[in-house]
């Protein structure tokens, strides 16, 4: 569900935007095309890694990836790099495949790089979108997963090369800046603690009219149970289906109310009724330790039955 719903281009191009140029519309939706891309898997020969969201801006010649994360990633910015390096060497074999199948090398040198002087690859970036409530945990740097001396870092210098990555945190954006429905999605995101004031934000203008896909995608990551489920069985909107679960809450809240009444209610009158035997008892003059272990009270109850 996910995929879908961030690969729109519109959605796309206005988190890359948000993310990479400071909300300017750089990266425009028409002008992007959508690949899929899977690489083989380095610790695995016989499985594949795929990127989640993978495009090119025909205008730029940029490719853009968004990999959608609900869990940190202790080695994202190893995980970031193994993807673009393995889309190099994608375009290097695209390239490679269509001189041969041309027969246009023209010296070892050429066929030796497997691309000719003239050349060029698509340079790429690669935003990490955080579903997950909170902050990204672990390092945004390849750097911040070595343990070196920083004297070695000062003396390597530009040799000791890095990778990064950009983040997007659900929790922390700024709804405002965006215009089409991630605006709805990232302030329902952001209400996730509090079902009061989501409750009210799901009753606005706005969110009464949201397209579907926008209101399966909200309710997945709300984490509220029976939500979604409630949403297909009874095709209900989102807004109805939380209405209706939150009164069910209430109604299962005041009948566990009664039932903890009850109970405590028989335990009062059991504590009541054995602090009437053991006035009785005390009454007719039985020593304190027979009381005792006739009705197995303790002294302190025996001192709170003579009260």
């Amino acid at each position: 569900m996910d995929r879908p719903y961030f690969s729109d281009r519109e959605r796309f191009a206005e988190l890359v935007n948000a993310a990479l140029y400071h909300g300017d519309k750089i990266l425009r939706s028409g002008d992007l095309v959508p690949q899929c891309r899977k690489y083989p898997a380095l610790s695995n020969a016989y499985s594949e890694m795929e990127r989640d969201i993978w495009m090119i801006d025909r205008r730029q010649n940029i490719c853009y990836g968004i990999e959608i994360e609900t869990e940190s990633d202790y080695r994202m910015p190893q995980r970031v790099m193994t993807y673009d390096a393995c889309e190099y060497e994608y375009q290097i074999r695209e390239i490679d495949r269509g001189h041969r199948e041309r027969e246009s090398y023209q010296n070892y040198r050429d066929r030796k790089s497997r691309m000719k002087e003239n050349d060029f690859l698509l340079p790429m970036v690669t935003v990490v979108l955080y579903l997950k409530e909170g902050h990204w945990e672990g390092g945004r740097k390849l750097s911040q997963m070595f343990r070196i001396p920083m004297e070695s870092v000062k003396q390597l210098g530009g040799s000791l090369h890095d990778y990064d990555f950009p983040l997007i945190e659900a929790d922390f954006v700024d709804p405002e800046d965006y215009h089409t429905d991630l605006k709805e999605f990232f302030r329902a995101m952001q209400c996730r603690g509090d079902r009061t004031k989501l409750r009210r934000l799901l009753q606005t203008e706005e969110f009464q009219r949201l397209h579907p896909e926008t209101e399966q995608v909200i309710a997945r990551h709300l984490h509220i149970g029976m939500l979604v489920h409630k949403m297909e069985k009874e095709g209900w909107s989102m807004c109805k289906a939380f209405d209706d679960l939150m009164k069910e809450e209430r109604r299962e809240g005041r009948k566990e109310g009664k039932r903890v009444g009850k109970r405590e209610g028989k335990k009062e009158g059991k504590r009541e009724e054995k602090f009437r035997i053991i006035r009785k008892m005390a009454k007719e003059g039985l020593e304190e330790g027979l009381i005792c272990r006739i009705t197995g009270c303790t002294k302190e109850e025996l001192a709170a039955a003579g009260r």
